[in-house]
């Protein structure tokens, strides 16, 4: 029973919610929420780069090879998307089996809770009426 408790309280808490998904939208879900973020990081990035840069961008912009230098700006924000994407469906998806193997454990612990209060819920019975 202490272990349940601690359970519910502990790792419990992070498992429970995960579980009310199927797999496939769960990890969906993540890595919807992850592209906006890597979006957001990429852009917060290259604009720490820009302003590093200012004076080899300011070179590029007036020789107006502006083509080259967007495509080269989307082909880093696709790759880095990509890795993102890649890392974020490894971890969500490696949290929902562990859920799962962390819930089908605990759900094994509670039927045993309860089948011994059934056994003690007939022995009782009989230890009243003596």
């Amino acid at each position: 029973m202490t272990k349940m408790a601690s359970y519910e309280k502990g790792e419990g808490k992070e498992c429970m919610p995960i579980k009310q998904y199927y797999r496939r939208d769960y990890v969906s879900y993540g890595m919807l929420k992850t592209f906006f973020t890597s979006t957001v990081a990429f852009g917060i990035l290259c604009l720490c780069w820009m302003l590093y840069e200012l004076e080899n961008i300011t070179e590029v912009l007036s020789g107006r090879d502006l083509t080259a230098f967007g495509i080269s700006i989307l082909v880093k924000y696709i790759i880095f998307v990509v890795v993102y994407q890649g890392i974020a469906f490894a971890v969500y998806y490696r949290r929902y089996t562990k859920a799962t193997a962390s819930l089908k454990e605990y759900y094994s612990i509670l039927k045993k809770v309860q089948k011994l209060q059934e056994k003690e819920e007939r022995t009782q019975p009989l230890e009243e009426q003596k």
